[in-house]
């Protein structure tokens, strides 16, 4: 029986390290949230989200960062708006006061299961008025933003790059 030499140790140190990296970078990339700027219009019908996205990565909570477009200070009901989402069996309102004419705040969500949802305002008969997105939950990285980007998060693409270097470190040292 051959025992361990100090090249098959360091090959499966490195290979421990490759995955213990990709591993972690991949529950990282997973659990980050999903941020997207919108705007909410009653100015016109229909009423808008504008810059929505249709598309979002499951397993990762969701933060809208929204802006009112309604005149600065307006509290009528056609100037004030929030998001909700449902579908899937699920009904997801905010807890938070809905923003008025010129306002800006943030709201988030949970992580939601992947499935086919509707994003919406839920004031009034907002949702009659057009503003309405349907919204689509795909599994892991198949997700991709609408301004584009990588189809592998950075933080695991990084993490591949670097477990690949120390393999071919490791490699030569022996």
């Amino acid at each position: 029986m051959r025992g361990w030499t100090g090249s098959s140790i360091k090959a499966t140190a490195a290979l421990l390290l490759s995955g213990s990296l990709l591993t972690g970078a991949a529950a990282v990339a997973l659990a980050q949230s999903q941020s997207f700027n919108v705007t909410l219009d009653g100015n016109t019908i229909p009423f808008t989200i504008g810059n929505a996205p249709t598309q979002v990565r499951a397993g990762a909570p969701l933060v809208f960062n929204m802006q009112n477009t309604g005149p600065a200070g307006d509290t009528s009901p056609r100037h004030t708006h929030t998001l909700a989402i449902d579908g899937n069996g699920v009904d997801l309102k905010p807890a938070t006061t809905n923003l008025t004419g010129g306002q800006a705040g943030t709201i988030s969500f949970p992580a939601l299961q992947p499935g086919t949802y509707t994003l919406y305002c839920p004031v009034g008969q907002h949702r009659n008025n057009g503003m309405a997105v349907p919204l689509t939950v795909v599994a892991g990285a198949a997700a991709l933003p609408a301004t584009g980007g990588f189809a592998v998060p950075a933080g695991l693409a990084a993490a591949g790059i670097a477990a690949g270097a120390a393999g071919a470190l490791l490699r030569r040292r022996s």
